[in-house]
Order: structure tokens, then sequence, then C-alpha cells
């Protein structure tokens, strides 16, 4: 036979306190010893206890569940940010609901309606390529707390936190000049991303400042992973590796982009210096270590809780749009090869 579902007077009478007491020890409120808390812990235990937090949603009114949209769980940056975020919400007793978006806006628009649908107290998303204000038009409607993370959508009504991306890839294209280089190849993300943009930009105005011309840089765009960028990387050097220094969009195309030149015969230690950008956990155990900018994604992850948190407890302060300036990591990848010797 099926068990009756427990209630809060069940754990009372277990615990030998009073209803208000345990609802204040499920809430967090009210004044208690921990010794009283322990006992109703305890009885909770007991007794199988398990928070239905639809009932509690339908008596207060607000859910604890907070949507996390982001292209690929599976790419190390986000994987890091979505842990910090996880640990962060859950010490104020929200539960983050995780979702693929890939690039398509559509699926994005489908994604966030579906967490809405789930009853979600505030929605957090990195933004596809070429996604609009547009996009996200039912979370502006119903005026629900929404961060936008990475990428940013201009125009768009919402809180957004992310690093600099201009200064982190002048920082390495100035690291490429005081190195001696002068012939330089890019692998950029995409297009319709603030990030791709933003980060070309930023290694442009460094170049300039040495006077060379966005002409003179061998740029090509192409996805944002490792299988793509190793296969563009094998195709430039099809075609002759005419450039000295390759900056790559992410750590992950660096990645496929170290293996594609190695695979045909390039060495990646004396021929060509390499740097990524996101400073991800594996960044410094590849072979060669890869030179890097520093992102911090789990104090990203922390410091967008802690927006979201405001935002849920009633902040209705202007919108935020932060970006940290990230510092350079020089590494293997290019500090092995120096022009100037």
């Amino acid at each position: 036979m099926r068990k009756s579902k427990i209630t809060v007077s069940d754990i009372a009478r277990k615990a030998g306190v009073s209803v208000a007491t345990v609802s204040n020890a499920l809430n967090d409120t009210g004044r208690m010893s921990d010794a009283t808390k322990l006992r109703v812990k305890q009885a909770m235990d007991e007794l199988g206890f398990v928070r239905d937090y639809g009932a509690a949603k339908l008596r207060s009114g607000r859910s604890r569940l907070v949507g996390v949209l982001v292209q690929d769980m599976a790419n190390p940056l986000y994987a890091e940010m979505s842990a910090a975020l996880e640990v962060e919400l859950s010490k104020h007793g929200y539960l983050p609901i995780l979702a693929n978006i890939g690039e398509e806006p559509e699926r994005m628009v489908a994604m966030i309606n579906e967490s809405i649908a789930h009853g979600v107290a505030g929605i957090i998303v990195s933004p596809t390529a070429n996604a609009t204000p547009e996009h996200f038009k039912t979370i502006t409607k119903r005026e629900l707390p929404c961060i936008t993370i990475v990428r940013q959508v201009h125009g768009l009504e919402a809180d957004f936190i992310g690093r600099d991306d201009h200064h982190g890839s002048y920082l390495v294209g100035k690291h490429f000049l005081d190195q001696g280089h002068r012939q330089f190849a890019m692998l950029s993300g995409l297009p319709g991303t603030t990030t791709a943009q933003l980060r070309a930009q930023g290694f442009y105005a460094a170049l300039a400042e040495a006077g060379i011309a966005k002409e003179n840089v061998l740029e090509i765009s192409c996805p944002p992973t490792r299988d793509d960028a190793l296969k563009t990387s094998k195709e430039l050097a099809k075609h002759g590796v005419n450039f000295t220094a390759l900056f790559c969009h992410n750590d992950i195309m660096a990645f496929g982009a170290l293996s594609g030149l190695r695979d045909c015969g390039v060495d990646v230690t004396k021929d060509v210096a390499v740097a990524g950008f996101d400073n991800l956990a594996l960044s410094s155990m590849w072979t060669p270590s890869l030179t890097t900018v520093e992102l911090n994604p789990v104090a990203m992850g922390q410091e967008v809780s802690s927006l979201l948190i405001a935002r849920l407890n009633g902040d209705t302060q202007d919108f935020v749009a932060s970006r940290t300036r990230p510092s350079l990591i020089p590494r293997e990848s290019t500090i092995a090869i120096n022009l100037k010797n």
C-alpha cells in the first residue's frame, strides 16, 4: 500500500515541537536553538520527508527554480560556471534547471518558454548568435528577472555580466608584438556574437598601434569548437603557414588548432605561437601549455548568482552591464617562441 504524504504535523509530532517551529525550520525563519533545529531535521530524515516545492509555491506564490540556458554544457567554461551557480543558488534555496540551447535563436526561445512553463523564478542565459531583444519578449513582458552572461544583446532590457573581451584580446595582440611577431592569423568566433566582435576588435587595436592593418591579418571565422578549429588549421597548413602567431577565439579552438597544426608537421613550440581565451583548467595541462586570457568562470558564476538573488529579493535598481577586465596568462605555447632572440 502506498504510504500517505508526510505532513508538517507529522514532523512536529515526531520532533515534539509545534507546527510553527517546523515551518520556521523549513523556511529558515524565526528564532530557535541549534538543538531544536537538529531535532526537527532528524525527524524529517527518519520520516523520509522531502519538501514539496510545488505546494510551497502555491502557498507563497514564489518559485524556487531558476532556468540556466547555455550553448553547450560540455564546454568546460559553461560547466565550471554552472557548477558555481548551483552552489551559490542552493545556499538560498534555489534549484537551477540546466539546458543546452546551441546556436539557434529558435531553440533558445523555445527553452525560455519551456522554463517559464515550469514556473522558474528567474532565467540566466548565454544568448545564441544573432540573438535580438525580440527573442526575449516573453521574459520582458512578464518582467521576469533575467541575466545574460558571456554574450551581450544590445538593446535588451536585462542585466548582463561578462568580461572585457576587447581588453583581453588586446593583451594577446600586445603579447605577440612584444615577442617580435609581425605576421598574424586569427580564428574568430561566430560573427553574430558580441564576444567574436569585441575579441577581434581588441586584437586589431593592439596591432594597429604597431602600424599593422587588419587587412594584413589572415582572419577565418569558424564555429567555436575543437573539431572546427582542427579542420580549419589543417586547411591553413595545407596552403602554407604564412604567419608566426595565431590567436584563437577560445581555448577549445586553440586546442583544435594546436592539434591540427601538429598533425600537419608544424612545430607549435618553434614555428608558430598560439594563444586562446578563457583559461580553462585544461589549458595549463595541455602540451604545450596554452597562453590564454583568464575569464574565471567560477567567479562569474558567483557574480551572476548574487545579482539574481538580489533581483529575486526585490532589487529594482537600473539594469547592470558589467564587464570585468581579464588578465593574460603567458605559457609555453607563446613563451617558447621569441623572435627577438
